[in-house]
């Protein structure tokens, strides 16, 4: 494994299952965890990192103290903005990864998020971009409350959740909080109780290395093409040809000689695609 970015102590880098899950957690507690530039910038760093480093075979998100994301830091932001920095528009566009470096980041690796505590704003846009996300009981509200702040949820969010149900239309347009029974019908994968939150997650992350990753990483690849507005045919198509390798590599051998043997298979870590999605 290549060496991991050096980041801030707003963002806590680590490691579990033999390297491959990596662990991302929010430190910024007093701020509910608020994003601010140097926060994202870290992220985009490690997140970037990840995606080349083919020992990488997942990722988990969570956030330190009672909520797992804020949304932008405000007051960061006005100062920003009055100093004669970016505005709230250019912010939007200057990060073609969307808020927090994940909330439209295309990746190939399994996203995670193991949510302490609500999200708000950007870190509601951020959850559902990922793929496997567990709530905690009585404290996981997902908001998107940027019309009631004159503002809009304009890095993601709104498609991305769209795509899960058209029933979330009324809450987008209202900035209210998301009812709890569409939450659990259409963006949690398991509403669990706080201290099951992040054990909950690192069985996901178990589960999905138990496979094979080349498998994991091209399956992910047809779900960001459709997510991208491809038919059935240019998946596949398309899939064929930038994952030719998961289709002739070693571990689809590896796969097919475990299971004749009747053991577990051993995967090594799989190769990079022929061009990125």
């Amino acid at each position: 494994m290549s060496p991991a970015p050096s980041v801030g102590s707003h963002l806590v880098v680590t490691f579990e299952e033999n390297g491959k899950v990596l662990v991302l957690r929010l430190n910024r507690p007093k701020q509910l965890n608020s994003m601010t530039v140097a926060l994202e910038g870290d992220l985009r760093k490690v997140l970037d990192w990840a995606e080349e480093e083919p020992s990488i075979w997942c990722i988990v998100v969570t956030g330190t103290g009672r909520i797992f994301c804020a949304g932008q830091d405000l007051k960061e932001a006005l100062q920003r903005q009055d100093a004669g920095g970016e505005s709230f528009l250019d912010r939007s566009q200057s990060n073609p990864h969307g808020f927090a470096s994940l909330a439209r980041r295309i990746s190939r690796k399994p996203l995670i998020v193991a949510m302490n505590g609500s999200a708000f704003g950007g870190g509601a846009e951020l959850i559902v971009n990922c793929d496997i996300i567990i709530g905690c009981e009585g404290q996981s509200e997902v908001t998107f409350p940027e019309v009631r702040r004159g503002v809009v949820a304009s890095v993601g969010g709104i498609p991305n959740l769209m795509l899960r149900s058209p029933a979330m239309s009324p809450w987008l347009l209202a900035g209210l909080p998301i009812p709890q029974h569409l939450l659990k019908a259409h963006v949690f994968t398991e509403v669990v109780a706080s201290a099951a939150v992040m054990p909950a997650a690192l069985k996901w992350a178990k589960l999905l290395i138990e496979c094979s990753p080349d498998a994991v990483q091209t399956t992910k690849g047809q779900i960001n093409l459709f997510k991208a507005g491809k038919g059935v045919n240019e998946v596949v198509l398309e899939s064929a040809v930038l994952d030719s390798a998961t289709y002739s590599g070693d571990n689809l051998l590896e796969g097919l000689r475990a299971f004749g043997e009747k053991r577990a298979p051993a995967w090594s870590n799989p190769p990079a695609p022929k061009a990125k999605l």
